[in-house]
């Protein structure tokens, strides 16, 4: 077996500054095989990748779009049924089908190969926890690809389909028409899935924190309106620059930051149980 696909067993407390390095080399170059090999595999299914994946949001038979188009005629506004005209997505330069098919192929690699990538962080950190985290490894990993997907999911079923139709519509003036680059509209969805993926992981790292004291859910409740205020700077940073968009990720992020309080409130209460016991 190739030395970078085995994991040697070591101790820490035995491993010195280089071991850590090695086996930090060795975890990403396995990650990255994993992405890779995904990658390949998305690159070669390219129609349906690209016609029914990437161009799926902007369609007016997509799921979302549907959902909204029939709210939109149970509540008398047609102001929410959104993409009903496809957008004009045009391409500019010699190498660009080619370089968005390679963008397409890595995004998608990336996002199934992230359970393979989270586990091999998972193993990394395995080494350094104590006995009673290491109980968690294997919830923790399912937790945390679990999270991943829900927040690809949200990104690409509910913030992509509004945030393409309020940027593809929007005009200074009627006489301006809307030519979307193709470059920047892969961007734009790859991004929002992509962010909204890894903003999900929060929850887990919340919990992890807190079941190893290093916040309380006292701190969580004090700091509230801090992680709000932090929240739609996050959402600002990861959308495109429209209130709709940043709202959409921020309230959701929220949702699960008041998860997390009453779950630290529960763990906090059996640990107290356990002392005391």
């Amino acid at each position: 077996m190739p030395r970078f696909f085995s994991r040697r067993k070591v101790s820490t407390e035995e491993m010195s500054f280089f071991e850590h390095l090695e086996v930090l080399r060795f975890t990403i170059i396995r990650s990255f095989a994993a992405v890779m090999i995904f990658a390949v595999i998305a690159f070669l299914f390219k129609e349906f990748i690209f016609n029914t994946i990437i161009l799926g949001p902007q369609k007016p038979d997509f799921i979302s779009n549907q959902f909204f188009c029939k709210l939109g005629s149970l509540i008398g506004s047609e102001a929410i049924c959104i993409n009903q005209v496809p957008l004009k997505i045009i391409n500019i330069e010699l190498a660009g089908q080619f370089k968005s098919h390679l963008v397409i192929s890595f995004a998608a690699g990336l996002v199934l190969g992230m359970p393979f990538v989270l586990r091999e962080i998972w193993a990394f950190v395995k080494p350094a926890l104590g006995k009673k985290e290491r109980r968690g490894y294997h919830f923790s990993l399912f937790l945390s690809s679990l999270l991943f997907f829900l927040g690809v999911g949200f990104g690409y079923y509910v913030l992509s389909p509004i945030t393409i139709d309020f940027l593809g519509t929007y005009q200074l003036d009627a006489a301006i028409e809307n030519q979307i680059r193709l470059g920047s509209y892969i961007r734009t969805l790859t991004m929002l899935c992509l962010a909204t993926g890894i903003a999900f992981e929060m929850p887990l790292i919340i919990l992890f924190l807190t079941i190893n004291r290093v916040i309380s859910a006292k701190f969580l409740v004090k700091y509230r309106k801090h992680v709000i205020i932090f929240f739609f700077i996050i959402s600002a940073i990861i959308t495109p620059p429209d209130v709709l968009s940043q709202f959409l990720v921020a309230l959701p992020l929220y949702f699960l930051y008041e998860i997390c309080i009453r779950i630290a409130k529960r763990i906090e209460k059996r640990i107290r149980l356990k002392e005391n016991s």
